[in-house]
């Protein structure tokens, strides 16, 4: 009578027993579909190795003070802003009992800010620059730099200016300055300018019309021009990769295909 209750026992102690391992490993199998995951991130493929070597920025041209002078958005100078500086600067003559005034140009005049159009170049003009740089590395792995060699978009003037002062109807030039390549630097401790090899784009013919045309639809065809502008100027910057960014790598030996060389092998049998 007491071995039947001693084997059930030890029957029930053995089902426990075996059912042990399956309960172990069970959490082995949880953390192996959890691990699935982490092999997945870890195959993402990496960023391109010039982003690391050439980072690009978008920043003001600077005076040597070190403030900055170029424009965030367009700026608008008109006859009447001329009129009023050549007025100041007589009333300032004559209180001083000198005749005329000090001289100045009329791209320095401040003129009236229009914040509805912005500089291309703190928009498009960057990431143009970085599809340049793209392609050309790309294409020439050899010439992704050691070290860093940041690329910068300097951005200058951009105006809407009077051609003629003396002319009522005069039309206006639409005027964009930016360099796109190797940043400036002032080296210390002479503050000489360094650096700024690349693009200097400086319009030579301003695209030219009347005051009106230009303020049509929200300045539709000013944002147009400074589009093609910033195009013109990245271009530019594509065509001076070379130069800031030289292959290293020797020229590949091209073989000549094999009709080629079938042919020559039956000249020189005939030959022989």
């Amino acid at each position: 009578m007491n071995a039947k209750p001693t084997l059930l026992t030890a029957i029930l102690l053995g089902g426990v027993a075996w059912s042990a391992p399956a309960l172990a490993d069970e959490p082995a199998i949880a953390v192996a579909a959890d691990a699935e995951p982490q092999q997945a991130s870890d195959t993402a493929p990496a960023a391109p190795a010039w982003e690391h070597r050439v980072p690009t920025s978008t920043k003001l041209e600077t005076n040597a003070d070190g403030q900055p002078i170029g424009d965030r958005t367009l700026r608008l100078v008109q006859r009447s802003t001329t009129g009023k500086v050549i007025a100041a600067q007589a009333a300032v003559s004559l209180f001083a009992g000198v005749i005329g005034g000090s001289g100045f140009r009329k791209d320095q005049l401040k003129g009236t800010r229009v914040d509805t159009v912005p500089n291309p170049a703190f928009s498009s003009m960057e990431q143009q620059a970085r599809a340049a740089l793209a392609a050309y590395f790309s294409a020439h792995p050899g010439a992704i730099p050691e070290q860093s060699r940041p690329v910068q978009v300097t951005v200058g003037d951009f105006t809407l200016i009077y051609k003629e002062l003396g002319n009522a109807g005069t039309e206006y030039e639409l005027r964009q300055n930016v360099d796109l390549g190797f940043p400036y630097r002032r080296k210390l401790p002479t503050m000489r300018l360094t650096g700024g090899e690349g693009a200097h784009c400086r319009i030579a013919e301003p695209v030219s019309a009347s005051l009106e045309a230009w303020q049509a639809d929200d300045y539709a065809l000013a944002r147009q021009t400074a589009e093609r502008y910033a195009e013109a100027c990245v271009a530019s910057f594509a065509a001076t990769l070379p130069t800031l960014f030289p292959d290293g790598t020797p020229a590949a030996t091209v073989a000549p295909p094999p009709e080629a060389t079938d042919a020559a092998s039956a000249e020189v049998g005939q030959d022989a």
